[in-house]
């Protein structure tokens, strides 16, 4: 049965809103098995923070985990079922025809690929809970650049740079030397340190912590490893570099993090 609504399913705590976007954090008891199969009126964004839940999705089966974000466009009929106890969504959803100036696919794309995109809502979250960091001036610029990445082409990109994130996903703690990645992708090391900025939007060095720190997310929201040792297992040197540059990222100290 498909139901339509422009609400989530799950115990919405609250409902703020920016430029008529909806940022609704979500919690799921696990005491339901199985969702209907359903859709909602308008495009959303969704970024699990906490626990776990199995999705039908495209026609497709995935296994959610904490740091999952995900693109539902309005009307795509999908199901979720087995939701851990205690699971906690961060819900973004947009206003009718917004998302209609984009094209779809494209924007799936970006929240996929982009660790930015993440950190973009976790901070649109913080700034919106925050009445310290609040002003509605902020949360649009937050809004906007979830939307409007930095540095983002348009046409054609080029078959290195794909190769180069591929290997940057994979090898995201390894220390990379230039002329290394240059010789596996193909091109100059000059080529590489010239259009890195303008296709990753940041520098190799910083782009590599966002890698680091996506790899956070997911042991964070699991609850079963220290701080420090998720700050080592990530990459970092020690509790302190970690916690700076996830507070950079997020808007929240790791602590803060495990208790939204």
């Amino acid at each position: 049965m498909k139901q339509s609504s422009n609400t989530f399913l799950g115990r919405v705590r609250s409902v703020k809103t920016v430029d008529g976007c909806g940022v609704m954090p979500t919690l799921y008891s696990g005491d339901k098995e199985l969702e209907e199969w359903h859709s909602h009126e308008q495009a959303s964004i969704s970024l699990l923070v906490r626990g776990g839940h199995d999705e039908y999705l495209y026609g497709k089966y995935y296994k959610r985990q904490p740091g999952d974000l995900k693109f539902i466009p309005a009307g795509e009929v999908h199901r979720c079922d087995r939701y851990q106890p205690g699971t906690f969504k961060i819900n973004l959803s947009f206003r009718p025809g917004l998302v209609a100036a984009y094209a779809e696919d494209r924007l799936d794309n970006l929240l996929s690929t982009k660790p930015d995109a993440k950190f973009l809502l976790l901070q649109l979250y913080h700034a919106l809970e925050d009445p310290v960091v609040y002003t509605q001036a902020s949360a649009q610029l937050l809004l906007m650049a979830l939307l409007h990445p930095e540095g983002k082409r348009e046409g054609y990109t080029p078959a290195w740079v794909m190769q180069l994130k591929a290997l940057l996903q994979d090898e995201w703690s390894a220390c990379h030397d230039l002329g290394e990645l240059s010789q596996k992708v193909g091109v100059h090391p000059v080529t590489i340190s010239r259009y890195f900025p303008v296709y990753f939007s940041t520098t190799l060095g910083e782009y590599m912590r966002k890698l680091k720190i996506e790899r956070a997310l997911p042991l964070l929201g699991d609850g079963k490893l220290s701080l420090t040792d998720i700050a080592y297992q990530c990459g970092f040197a020690d509790h302190a570099h970690f916690t700076r540059t996830f507070k950079a990222l997020t808007g929240y100290l790791p602590k803060q993090f495990r208790k939204i």
